[in-house]
């Protein structure tokens, strides 16, 4: 899904916020997909498949965390779909944990689309 320009602009900003709140926090290995970052998270593959994602941000606290930024346009978008899949098997084959962000008002929607694919993950409003 093609994101507006200003949904992308929103979605850039979380995910630098987010970043720099996890530094902040003395999380360990804090990397992210923004320009601001040098250091980008490394692709997510699955076994059995040729495709990848890459986390908007990873870090390590107690344990690795994965963190998907969404804006409220992307939560129900097929790829987004694939993403949280994916993510959400890595963190469970590897005790990590994976997170994803919203904007507050869209808490209740991403938690509602996680319990209807099934898949374990914690949601966190920014």
């Amino acid at each position: 899904m093609e994101r507006t320009r200003q949904s992308q602009l929103f979605h850039d900003k979380m995910i630098k916020q987010l970043a720099a709140s996890l530094v902040t926090k003395k999380f360990r290995d804090v990397k992210a997909d923004h320009p601001d970052f040098p250091d980008k998270p490394a692709p997510v593959i699955l076994d059995n498949s040729t495709s990848f994602h890459i986390p908007d941000v990873t870090a390590t606290g107690i344990q690795m965390v994965l963190f998907e930024v969404e804006t409220h346009e992307t939560i129900h978008d097929p790829h987004t779909r694939e993403e949280w899949e994916s993510f959400a098997a890595y963190a469970n084959r590897n005790n990590a944990e994976f997170w994803i962000v919203v904007p507050k008002a869209s808490i209740d929607d991403a938690q509602e689309r996680l319990s209807k694919l099934g898949l374990n993950a914690k949601v966190m409003g920014f």
